[in-house]
């Protein structure tokens, strides 16, 4: 479980526990989290690898990954008011 949130635990440590709680209570923030994973994956294996060709798929998936992020910031949130 640990390694499928992990990105969102380091992202945003003051929500760790709140997290962990979704995760396990919610099938829409888990498989936000797996496509929040996904695409940090993407992401790092594109830098990686970029030349002029990829640059707009780079942007998609930054532009796609924070709008992931404002979903899963949403539902934390909604669970855990600030």
């Amino acid at each position: 479980m640990v390694e499928r949130i992990r990105p969102l635990i380091d992202r945003y440590p003051e929500y760790d526990q709140v997290v962990r709680d979704l995760f396990e209570s919610n099938g829409l923030f888990v498989a936000l989290c797996q496509e929040y994973s996904d695409l940090n994956r993407d992401l790092a294996r594109l830098e990686r690898s970029v030349g002029g060709s990829l640059q707009n798929e780079v942007k998609g998936l930054k532009d796609r990954r924070q709008a992931v992020e404002e979903e899963i910031l949403t539902l934390i949130e909604g669970c855990c008011p600030v």
